[in-house]
């Protein structure tokens, strides 16, 4: 049974689990003290960054299908976080805008979840912690998730000003 605990300490894929499973535990944790999901946090980070996103936008920019975003924006809602709004310039669209509300939850979320991040990677220095977020770039870049990112900013630059 030692040689396989050994065996399984140096595998980095089994320690990357492992350390991805705690961390997603306790990031869900500090999120959900305010009652929000990692998905609405993501939405609230995108909303923070723009005067109003159509619900479409959201979709591609999140890789979230359409029936879960509602359900995502009805959360932010129902907790004053965003509002939809028709666009005035084509009814059938709707524009998702963070609300003042909003930004407050963000901002204390992101105090939160700074707080936690340094609390977790305390054992690191910072020349650790910074090699370790361009190496994990570098992997998650290489996943189907960190592609598709890519590509919808590569699609973005391309476009008119």
């Amino acid at each position: 049974m030692e040689k396989a605990v050994q065996q399984l300490s140096a595998d980095p894929g089994f320690l990357l689990s492992r350390v991805g499973a705690a961390v997603r535990a306790g990031f869900h944790e500090v999120l959900a003290r305010r009652r929000i999901r990692p998905l609405q946090y993501m939405i609230l980070l995108i909303l923070d960054t723009s005067d109003g996103v159509s619900q479409r936008e959201l979709c591609a920019a999140t890789g979230v299908d359409s029936g879960n975003m509602v359900e995502l924006l009805d959360g932010l809602e129902a907790l004053d976080c965003a509002r939809r709004d028709r666009d005035p310039r084509d009814r059938r669209r709707h524009v998702v805008t963070i609300t003042t509300h909003g930004r407050e939850v963000l901002s204390e979320l992101r105090h939160a979840v700074g707080e936690y991040n340094d609390g977790f990677l305390s054992p690191l220095a910072d020349h650790e912690r910074e090699q370790l977020a361009r190496i994990l770039g570098k992997l998650f870049a290489a996943t189907p998730e960190g592609r598709r990112q890519h590509a919808s900013a590569v699609s973005r630059s391309d476009e008119p000003l």
